[in-house]
């Protein structure tokens, strides 16, 4: 038995309620992302308590649309079953059980983060261009969840010279090694998170956030798609890779129009040593009007 097939989904229990190290990891990826939004949304003047109540709104928003999107393509096993009763209707908003998808909980919590924009009056666009970034932070980090619950790998492994981690990761249930594919998620997404946030930090074009983090992110998924072979509905992978090359390449043609549309203006649009303090504009209280919420 190798280290990495002991692995335990439950780090400890109190009052009869088993605590799930996946819950654990999530929520500190959760917190994390935060902590590094409020830092990078400083000079946008958003007080750290703002950031807080967006969160509060966004999170649960994130994690309605993520359960609903895995449970959703899931029918035969969540709710078109024989003698479905209280219990398996339970089992559908089981998220301490793992089972969510970031393609579907991602567009759930900018949506969350726009409507608290709308209700504090806060530039949402702009927001967006400077703390979205963050989102592969805690994606990045959260798929260690997936290390414990032993979901997300790839093809088994049958080459012992390979049979390590992180190449690969031992699979108790199935008594072997297999693709290590939510490591290499991981690492993808670090590196997605650090290019993102380079990018954030010197490209001065409104509205280039959510489109910049949807290529990076629908690249990384569209790659590791021909990876993931656990069981995890593979045979729908050409269609989630269909929605997702439509999604990046609708992203590249806005990215591509907004920036045209600052160089027709005669704007500069790149600062190698970073946006210029005086260029960044407070996000709170912004009027919505085309073209009075520029930076």
């Amino acid at each position: 038995m190798h280290w990495t097939g002991k692995v335990q989904p439950v780090a400890f229990t109190i009052f009869g309620r088993d605590i799930a190290w996946y819950g654990i990891i999530i929520t500190t990826a959760m917190l994390i992302g935060l902590i590094t939004a409020i830092l990078l949304a400083k000079k946008t003047k958003l007080k750290s308590d703002d950031l807080l109540e967006a969160f509060l709104i966004a999170i649960p928003m994130a994690i309605i649309f993520a359960r609903l999107g895995y449970v959703i393509v899931r029918p035969y096993e969540y709710y078109v079953i024989e003698g479905f009763d209280f219990e398996d209707f339970i089992n559908i908003f089981a998220v301490w059980d793992g089972g969510l998808t970031i393609i579907t909980g991602a567009p759930g919590g900018i949506l969350g983060a726009y409507l608290w924009s709308r209700w504090r009056k806060v530039d949402f666009i702009r927001l967006a261009d400077t703390i979205i970034c963050v989102m592969l932070l805690s994606q990045a980090l959260g798929r260690w969840g997936n290390f414990f619950n032993q979901e997300i790998y790839g093809a088994e492994i049958t080459n012992p010279k390979w049979q390590f981690f992180p190449a690969a990761v031992y699979i108790a249930r199935e008594g072997g090694f297999y693709q290590a594919t939510f490591f290499y998620e991981m690492v993808l997404n670090l590196i997605g998170f650090g290019i993102m946030l380079y990018i954030s930090r010197r490209l001065l074009v409104r509205g280039h956030g959510i489109p910049l983090y949807a290529i990076t992110y629908g690249t990384i998924r569209f790659i590791l798609e021909f990876m993931r072979d656990d069981g995890d509905l593979y045979e729908v992978v050409n269609f989630t890779q269909i929605i997702l090359g439509v999604v990046v390449a609708a992203s590249i043609a806005i990215l591509v129009y907004l920036i045209m549309r600052e160089k027709k203006k005669g704007n500069r649009i790149w600062y190698a040593k970073g946006i210029p303090d005086k260029l960044i504009k407070p996000v709170k209280y912004a009027i919505y009007k085309e073209g009075k919420t520029d930076y």
